[in-house]
């Protein structure tokens, strides 16, 4: 893998989940497919590492398989890296809170990625917990849409902000746990 990468990003839109507009990371070349995971192609050229940041909390078992087989076989360039970022089980995590109240679970947390992508057939060679804490006490219109949005939006505006209220209290600390993986093809 050359330490100079001409830097390209393709977003795949899965269920309208993921918008990008042309400029937002200067030098990077934006390519926006509307697929499901089960029917994209691929990449147009194979590219030396892909960035997956909380896109498996979303996803199936069978899907994240056709994931780890696409980057194997029509993404990643030889001695390509998968850069995973996703939630760790966590019971005081606010945002698994939400997730679980709205009856959207998490589909899969990384302990669970990390064994799907070493048995696909890639190798770990870098791990790294990030943790950090949470505070929605006072939530922007913009992070009630978010988390709307991230629940399919099954709940009103109203019904959110009860849920962060209720999930969120004043003496109670939410924290995030996520892990860093980074799997070489």
């Amino acid at each position: 893998m050359n330490l100079f990468v001409t830097l390209a990003l393709v977003i795949v839109i899965v269920d309208g989940r993921a918008t990008v507009q042309a400029g937002q990371l200067p030098g990077v070349e934006a390519t926006v497919i509307h697929t499901s995971m089960r029917d994209w192609r691929g990449a147009d050229s194979l590219v030396d590492a892909v960035l997956l940041f909380d896109v498996f909390m979303h996803v199936d078992h069978e899907d994240r398989q056709t994931i780890y087989q696409k980057l194997l076989t029509q993404c990643l360039a030889p001695n390509g890296i998968a850069i995973v970022i996703t939630e760790c089980s966590n019971p005081n995590s606010g945002f698994i809170g939400i997730m679980d109240r709205f009856g959207k679970p998490m589909k899969v947390f990384y302990d669970e990625v990390e064994k799907e992508m070493l048995a696909a057939g890639f190798s770990l060679v870098y791990t790294q917990d990030i943790w950090g804490t949470d505070d929605f006490s006072n939530p922007t219109d913009d992070l009630v849409k978010y988390l709307q949005m991230v629940v399919d939006n099954v709940a009103s505006e109203q019904e959110m902000r009860s849920a962060i209220a209720d999930i969120y209290k004043p003496n109670k600390q939410s924290t995030f746990h996520k892990k860093l993986g980074v799997f070489k093809k």
